[in-house]
């Protein structure tokens, strides 16, 4: 085993010793289907509108759990290993810090693949929830969503010094996302300055790609060009900002 597959497996532990992470990562997208199926059953929408429901419900959740991924755990969690003294030491030593930033990557990739995964799987067995139509689609939206919104939570973690300003910073952009971004209501469901907005966020850009793949169309080409050129500078910045102490 190489000394980065190593660090990635060490670092999954640690991972997996959090409760709390491991929960609202891969319970949370879980409880809003099960919350929004009991909504749901109980309305008396039409056809059609719940038809939307079924396309909006479990995009929002995938969406949740990559926002919550990339604005509260990653940024929170290397930015703790700046304030110990952890990158400064790891750059001193045969395992560059470069190591821990793609294990990092890599763990909360994977989470965001099985949280995916059980919305998926759960949604269809439990709640009858449909799969996408647009399988090509879906993948796409779900890569370029989880490069835009990750690449925006290495820049938190390029700027935070300690945690507490990572967890900050990372509370500061997640509750206008989920506003603008569409999560509290459906994007037709919201005023149409706040639905503008929302589409040239990552977290917005991100739902509707999703929310189109589930209803048999190809995304939006704003969108996707959205979440690319937000990924592409994010990640830039990041590279630029980033300090190992």
């Amino acid at each position: 085993m190489t000394g980065r597959s190593q660090l990635t497996l060490v670092e999954t532990k640690l991972f997996l010793r959090d409760p709390t992470a491991v929960f609202f990562v891969l319970a949370l997208p879980i409880m809003l289907l099960g919350i929004f199926d009991i909504i749901t059953g109980k309305s008396h929408d039409t056809a059609a509108q719940k038809a939307s429901m079924a396309a909006f419900v479990p995009a929002m959740a995938m969406s949740m759990c990559l926002t919550m991924l990339s604005l509260n755990l990653l940024p929170t969690t290397l930015a703790t290993y700046r304030e110990k003294g952890i990158l400064r030491r790891m750059a001193a030593s045969p395992v560059h810090p470069v190591n821990l930033l793609l294990a990092q990557l890599i763990i909360n990739l994977a989470t965001a693949v099985v949280a995916a995964a059980l919305v998926l799987g759960v949604g269809r067995l439990v709640f009858d929830t449909a799969l996408p139509d647009q399988v090509p689609a879906f993948l796409l939206a779900f890569a370029l969503g989880a490069w835009a919104l990750f690449s925006v939570g290495l820049v938190v973690a390029a700027v935070a010094p300690g945690s507490r300003a990572a967890t900050s910073i990372g509370l500061s952009l997640l509750f206008p996302s989920l506003f603008f971004g569409g999560v509290f209501l459906p994007k037709e469901q919201l005023p149409h300055t706040v639905s503008v907005i929302g589409d040239y966020t990552p977290l917005g850009a991100t739902l509707q790609a999703l929310r189109d793949s589930w209803e048999g169309n190809w995304p939006h080409t704003q969108h996707l060009l959205v979440l690319a050129i937000i990924g592409a500078l994010c990640s830039v910045l990041a590279a630029k900002l980033f300090r190992w102490q």
